[in-house]
């Protein structure tokens, strides 16, 4: 049996709502990211609510003709380092329960956790997605407010570790979700991440760190230049790293594809979308011929599936096939039973 098509990157995100536990800060709702989410769940006349949000990301997972399986990520609210959770300083709250929630409902949706690793029952929220079958452990540094290199964070990578539990981490610059304090936006560099793969947790670099806005991004192109000298250093630590390769499809990542593809071995790239943030059909294509260039813009338009869009676009970036069923072999990994 084939392994499955897994999009590892989708995020979920909801106005304040009491029974999920879901909410955004009114932050949050100054950002592009908002807006493209009211765009797409077609509220921008209407009130947005967690029952349209849901409605719409599971129709679009289920829908995909290319994608089997899709992770929904959580996100954990922020904590101080004496473990005190700031609701104030959270602009977007995913309970960890609510998502686990949904993915037992759907046999298409797997549960992207997120446990904030300074909160003081971190283990006992560790195993309670463990236990109901998340496949990663999701951080914003920026957002959350996290610093890898923390001391609090060394027995958390040591459970992560122990139970093989990859930890996604969001590399490069942050404009969908805010942060309540801009010092924390250098822990989103990649550098940061040796002391979790030191202690043999299974890394997960989002978006391989990329700029988002290309040179314009002059503080982000070091995060991209420390990404390729960690994967030079891979085989000399025997680290488990890995990139995913979600919103590599915004026009202005275009320059840095062939650079990845020639310096990064193929089975550590994870296939994902970064959905519901918007991609671009003009991003990428490698062919230098126009009218084959236009067609395939064209395809694209009317492709009325974000994922399959995703899927179809990577594929012509040239990435190898094993990039989209990568993350099954990881997640089968995981150890979810106590040590």
């Amino acid at each position: 049996m084939s392994q499955p098509t897994i999009d590892m990157h989708i995020h979920f995100g909801a106005p304040p709502d009491e029974e999920s536990g879901c909410y955004w800060s009114k932050d949050f709702e100054q950002t592009a990211a908002y807006y493209a989410m009211l765009l797409l769940t077609k509220s921008l006349f209407k009130k947005v609510d967690i029952h349209r949000v849901k409605k719409h990301l599971i129709k679009v997972i289920n829908t995909s003709k290319q994608v089997d399986k899709s992770v929904l990520l959580a996100l954990d609210e922020v904590y101080d380092s004496n473990g005190q959770v700031h609701k104030e300083w959270s602009h977007l709250h995913v309970p960890n329960k609510y998502l686990a929630q949904l993915a037992s409902e759907n046999e298409r949706v797997m549960f992207g956790a997120s446990v904030h690793p300074y909160r003081n029952d971190w283990e006992e929220e560790l195993d309670y997605c463990l236990k109901h079958h998340a496949v990663l452990c999701k951080w914003i540094p920026s957002s959350q407010m996290i610093d890898p290199t923390h001391e609090k964070c060394i027995p958390f990578y040591k459970k992560l570790a122990q139970h093989n539990l990859p930890l996604l981490c969001h590399a490069g610059p942050e404009y969908a979700i805010p942060t309540s304090n801009n010092r924390y936006n250098e822990f989103n560099n990649p550098r940061y991440m040796r002391h979790a793969l030191d202690q043999g947790v299974t890394v997960i670099i989002a978006h391989c760190a990329l700029p988002y806005f290309w040179f314009l991004d002059n503080d982000y192109q070091d995060d991209f230049r420390e990404f390729l000298k960690l994967f030079k250093e891979v085989e000399q630590h025997d680290w488990k790293l890995y990139a995913d390769i979600s919103a590599l499809t915004g026009p202005l990542r275009a320059d840095y594809i062939d650079d990845l593809i020639d310096k990064i071995p193929q089975e550590r790239f994870l296939f994902g979308s970064d959905y519901p943030i918007p991609l671009s059909e003009i991003s990428y294509n490698r062919s230098t011929h126009f009218f084959k260039w236009l067609w395939f813009v064209l395809k694209m338009f009317f492709e009325k599936n974000p994922l399959d869009k995703n899927y179809d676009i990577v594929h012509k970036m040239g990435f190898h096939d094993k990039v989209y069923t990568n993350a099954s072999a990881l997640f089968a990994a995981i150890n979810s039973k106590k040590q």
